[in-house]
């Protein structure tokens, strides 16, 4: 599989700091690719999708960057469209506020 793109044509793509670690975020239909150097998450859920392919349940401070990351999505969704942009997010169930 190559590691240049989601492996979907992305409606959104950026890049955040995670963690001192640099990963490319892609919006796809199906829902979110995350990848790190050859690591790889994909799932409906952000989060799922940042915490498979880092490899590890993510931080307070990284959190932030998701919800950053997020917010630019939906920005950009928005100032296209000219019309509310939403999404959903879900925690996994097993996490904890």
């Amino acid at each position: 599989m190559a590691t240049d793109g989601p492996g979907c044509d992305p409606l959104f793509a950026d890049q955040a700091i995670v963690d001192g670690r640099e990963v490319r975020v892609f919006r796809c239909d199906w829902g979110w690719c995350v990848k790190r150097g050859e690591a790889v998450g994909r799932s409906r859920n952000l989060v799922s999708a940042f915490e498979e392919a880092l490899a590890v349940r993510l931080s307070p401070t990284a959190m932030r960057a998701v919800v950053d990351l997020l917010d630019r999505d939906l920005t950009e969704q928005h100032e296209r469209t000219g019309r509310t942009a939403a999404a959903t997010v879900a925690l996994p169930a097993d996490a904890t506020l």
